[in-house]
């Protein structure tokens, strides 16, 4: 069972969390700091497949080498990406002087940043903030949901969950997490701007942790788009500090509970980062059922979601299930036009505009365009192919998402 909790990050007992403004960005909080009680504990971490890596995950990839981390410490305003050698040395010296208040080995610390890239940390307002979030940290309300806002770019609120979950052995776990991201967001993460940090009082082994981090990943944050592009600093941090005393997570004796736990939260954030797209007013799900397996019941998914012109129909209440015909038909899925049957629904009623590879009356199209009134809109396809299935999440494109990216440094 999970039961959704109220609160953030601090629900978990046994972190401490901190949300300052340092004075990177023009207004706001921009830095925070999320520390385990308990000194290094299990982690894990999916970072961006692009091939311009920000220096903090090249940092934070080499301090769990060894499966564990005591802190995170993570600015936005600055996304510290291709910024060169100085770049890492910036990194590295945020962990070091995070370590250093704290009593810690630098290489127990993570690392993270997001906003302009291209642009070097300025070092001083850095350090000034972080000295400033140590002095604050807290295990309260407040400093939870400070640390979610300090994360924030061009997001328009914060985004957080806390669960509690029954273990298949009797156990009961809690877990809890914020994310950023609203722009640049289509990630593809391995071993998605957005960043997300999750704890947890589970006992789970680091490899454990690896692998079902992972898993939870590839079903929700690597299956949203807001704009198709995958950022330079996307990265997912999960630290377990065993507090809870359940029978330990291994490799060999996974919990089906706790993966239904992480995927639950992670979907949860993924969903918020896509209804709060730049600009966004409408949040997009995409089920694709029958599909002749998962891998194309995903790339179909994927592929309406992420299609500008089927964005572009949905913020101007546009039924055009051509576009989403086209999408599937690019999306490399492979199904037979003929069979597929597409409807759109919403908290206004659901409406069929496909049937078996024939399309509806004008009728239908004038359901669809009150259906498409809805703030929710779902997409339905049934490609008629096979028993597999997938969701992938977006959101509409609206003037505001250029008028946002076009002057997003100046």
């Amino acid at each position: 069972m999970i039961t959704v909790l109220e609160g953030g990050l601090t629900v978990v007992p046994g972190f401490l969390v901190a949300g300052v403004r340092a004075g990177i960005k023009r207004r706001g909080l921009d830095l925070m700091l999320l520390v385990s009680e308990d000194g290094p504990v299990p982690a894990a971490g999916s970072f961006t497949a692009n091939l311009v890596k920000g220096a903090p995950l090249l940092v934070t990839a080499e301090h769990l080498k060894d499966g564990k981390l005591a802190a995170v410490v993570a600015n936005s305003g600055n996304a510290n990406a291709f910024t060169g050698k100085r770049g890492i040395r910036d990194a590295r010296r945020m962990a070091q002087l995070t370590a250093k208040l704290l009593g810690l080995r630098t290489r127990d610390v993570a690392v993270a940043s997001t906003g302009v890239i291209g642009v070097y940390l300025p070092m001083r307002r850095i350090e000034a903030g972080i000295r400033a979030a140590v002095q604050e940290l807290s295990n309260s309300r407040e400093a939870s949901l400070n640390a979610a806002r300090a994360v924030m770019t061009t997001d328009t609120f914060p985004k957080e969950i806390a669960i509690r979950v029954d273990l298949e052995d009797g156990g009961t776990v809690t877990m809890a997490g914020i994310a950023k991201g609203a722009g640049m967001i289509r990630p593809r993460m391995k071993v998605a701007t957005m960043l997300a940090l999750v704890v947890t009082d589970a006992v789970i082994t680091p490899a454990a942790l690896r692998v079902a981090l992972q898993r939870s990943v590839d079903r929700s944050f690597n299956m949203i788009s807001v704009d198709g592009d995958t950022s330079t600093n996307d990265m997912v941090l999960v630290m377990a500090n065993g507090r809870a005393g359940n029978r330990p997570i291994t490799l060999r004796r996974m919990d089906k509970m706790f993966q239904a736990g992480l995927d639950y939260l992670l979907l949860e954030l993924a969903r918020m980062i896509a209804k709060d797209g730049e600009g966004a007013t409408h949040l997009i799900e995409v089920r694709v059922n029958g599909a002749r397996n998962e891998a194309d019941a995903k790339r179909a998914a994927l592929a309406v979601a992420g299609s500008n012109l089927v964005k572009a129909a949905v913020f101007g209440r546009d039924p055009n299930w051509g576009r989403v015909v086209a999408a599937l038909g690019y999306s490399g899925a492979s199904f037979d036009p003929s069979r597929i049957s597409l409807e759109f629904a919403s908290e206004r009623g659901r409406v069929t505009l496909v049937e078996k590879g024939k399309p509806k009356s004008k009728r239908a199209l004038e359901r669809a365009r009150d259906v498409m009134r809805g703030k929710e809109i779902e997409i339905q396809v049934d490609l008629a192919a096979g028993k597999a299935s997938a969701i992938a999440w977006g959101c509409d494109l609206t003037y505001d998402y250029v008028r946002i990216n076009s002057r997003y440094t100046t």
